[in-house]
């Protein structure tokens, strides 16, 4: 072992990590001095299988959530870990001689970030002064237009880049992340049409859809829907399948239950 040049075999040091991996442990101690092993080279042991070192990717993260480490952060743009040794410029601070020394960049996504505030790479200008800027940009985004009483931007749920709209409905499309989400209330829109964000008395429907201003209300009338539709769907399954022991046939079963579903959608089109 580095640490302690003691000579280990190889099977039972790997089989150590393992268990103490699998036991939610971040930090691994030599089975010889009782040191601390370098989270390096457990994440970069080949010995190792590779769940098990994405495994111990995880709890690193879990860790570093709760308690961070001056030589190990997560990269804001992809949570990958990002391991800087003892010599490096960014931790030694006395060797800064200009801002671009701070930027990381990442090895998974091949992006550059301030390791001082862990933010994208602002050159030319200070943390502080970028903190403040960004705060400034959150407070207008805030702020309600007096024509359509629309936000000036909208945040992305996904990829959290600022999206302004111009036209058209709330329905957006991010660009950079493609993901699906509305502009009203910033959630992500993940769900079918009929029983998702756009549903006005689904549980998963937007807040504006339904009494925007009186969310109890909302919240009863939505979840009295929803538990209705819960006890109703087992005695739905039991009906169809005592038609289909009586003989009934399958297709006018189907016919039954899809034409009044049916007709309540056409009827909401022409609505």
């Amino acid at each position: 072992m580095p640490c302690c040049s003691t000579k280990i075999c190889s099977l039972c040091l790997v089989t150590h990590t393992i268990t103490n991996i699998r036991n939610g442990k971040a930090k691994i101690e030599c089975p010889a001095c009782s040191q601390d092993i370098n989270s390096s080279t457990i994440l970069y042991n080949s010995e190792l299988p590779v769940s098990v070192r994405e495994r111990y990717q995880e709890i690193l993260a879990q860790n570093l959530s709760e308690k961070p480490n001056t030589y190990i952060k997560l990269c804001p743009h992809c949570n990958f870990i990002t391991i800087l040794g003892e010599d490096n410029p960014i931790i030694n601070r006395t060797k800064f001689r200009r801002p671009s020394t701070q930027w990381v960049c990442c090895e998974q996504c091949n992006k550059e970030w301030c390791w001082s505030c862990y933010a994208p790479s602002h050159p030319n200008i200070t943390c502080r002064q970028f903190k403040k800027d960004h705060a400034r940009l959150d407070v207008w985004a805030k702020i309600r237009r007096s024509d359509n009483n629309q936000r000036n931007a909208q945040r992305c749920p996904k990829c959290s880049i600022y999206i302004e709209k111009i036209d058209g409905c709330d329905h957006m499309l991010c660009v950079k992340c493609q993901a699906k989400f509305c502009y009203r209330c910033g959630s992500r829109m993940r769900l079918p049409t009929y029983i998702g964000h756009d549903a006005k008395y689904s549980i998963f429907g937007c807040k504006y859809k339904l009494w925007p201003n009186r969310p109890l209300l909302r919240w009863l009338v939505r979840g009295s829907i929803f538990a209705g539709v819960l006890l109703l769907t087992p005695v739905a399954l039991a009906a169809v399948i005592a038609l289909v022991a009586i003989g009934i046939p399958i297709v006018l079963i189907i016919a039954c239950f899809a034409l009044p579903v049916y007709a309540c959608i056409q009827c909401k089109k022409r609505a």
